[in-house]
């Protein structure tokens, strides 16, 4: 076989170690630009939902990036409605009931009636039905399709768009760590943004912001439950030139076929952590989330506060979702999470990537 071949899920999945390292090697001399420094690599184990992979979680210029294999026949896309879903939980059964009684059901093709005879002027997003949930589901997932996946490095976090990470910065001690000769510039601006001098009367009503935001110098976000801020540089971009300086950098977007591969591994779910939708205050409800805000089968890290749309390659298309007002039913506030979803969202070609609406994943592909 080939290098190509090798790298492919099917096949790398048989390999040993010392095979897998010495491939490594070789993508590393090939497809990542000599200037980029290359320092931890670690052979990891990943695993989501019953789906194992053993890969390589590497630093490229002090980045964590993770090694995606191939696939030449992914399947892609949702088509099956609420199939797999559980019925209670789309319904919206009564919650205190829930913790009283166990499920096992999934709903399946058979509960459903027949697409073509659905009434569409009536039903169509008829949310507190079967049928217009799955109607709903299909609408706003990308078609069912096989496609050819290359291999891939991709970075295991989503950045703020337009940014790059310096550091973490501790409001209680005011000391920051990261990289400090380019947070030097920036220390008095922060420190005046998120210490202010404040009168008795206005220190009650003060708050730490959750972000901050100079443009073209940099971009602060506050971690919940903590007292620090990640600080990230920040420069305008639109969504061609963000392409263009990656490019000049070695690195790429993911194509829509792409991060749906990289995100849920091509598997036959809705959902890449399960079928769960209703998460409760229990130790179930604390292992979805587990699952959920954890790493995937690959080693991503998927953001699921639904506060930003992820970009691909496509300015017409991006992934996860921007929620702005709650919403009314479980499937409308969990779909965003999908796999599969696609939001009615689009950029324009001259706007400026706000960081506090969009993400970008940088990732190598190895092309033959």
């Amino acid at each position: 076989m080939d290098l190509f071949e090798q790298i492919e899920w099917t096949n790398w999945k048989k390999l040993k170690d010392p095979e897998k390292e010495a491939l490594l090697q070789q993508l590393l001399m090939y497809f990542v630009p000599p200037t980029m420094e290359v320092t931890t690599v670690d052979l990891v184990d990943f695993e989501l939902y019953g789906i194992k992979c053993r890969t390589f979680e590497l630093e490229l210029d002090g980045e964590l990036f993770v090694f995606i294999p191939g696939n030449t026949e992914a399947i892609l896309g949702w088509d099956l409605g609420a199939e797999g879903l559980r019925p209670h939980e789309l319904l919206g059964y009564d919650s205190d009931k829930l913790e009283r009684n166990t499920f096992k059901t999934s709903l399946t093709n058979d509960a459903i009636i027949p697409s073509d005879s659905w009434d569409e002027e009536d039903e169509r997003y008829d949310l507190a039905s079967l049928e217009g949930v799955s109607n709903y589901i299909n609408d706003r997932t990308t078609p069912l399709r096989k496609v050819e996946i290359p291999a891939m490095i991709v970075q295991k976090y989503a950045l703020p768009a337009g940014t790059t990470f310096l550091g973490i910065f501790d409001t209680v001690s005011g000391t920051f760590e990261g990289e400090l000769d380019q947070f030097t510039p920036y220390e008095e601006s922060i420190c005046e943004k998120l210490f202010p001098v404040l009168t008795a009367a206005e220190s009650f009503q003060w708050s730490f912001p959750k972000t901050v935001l100079e443009e073209n110098m940099y971009y602060l976000e506050f971690l919940p439950e903590s007292d620090y801020y990640f600080v990230y540089h920040h420069k305008d971009y639109t969504h061609e030139s963000l392409k263009l300086a990656l490019k000049r950098q070695g690195f790429d977007l993911l194509t829509e076929d792409q991060w749906e591969f990289s995100v849920g591994a091509g598997t036959r779910r809705l959902f890449r952590w399960g079928n769960e939708l209703l998460i409760q205050e229990n130790e179930s409800g604390r292992q979805i989330k587990g699952k959920m805000n954890g790493s995937n089968m690959f080693g991503l890290l998927i953001d699921t506060q639904q506060k930003r749309f992820e970009l691909t390659a496509d300015k017409e298309i991006s992934k996860l979702g921007y929620i702005q007002e709650e919403k009314e039913t479980l499937i409308e506030k969990m779909l965003p999470l999908s796999t599969y979803f696609r939001p009615n969202h689009s950029i324009e070609t001259e706007q400026l990537l706000d960081p506090n609406l969009y993400s970008y994943r940088k990732a190598i592909i190895i092309g033959k």
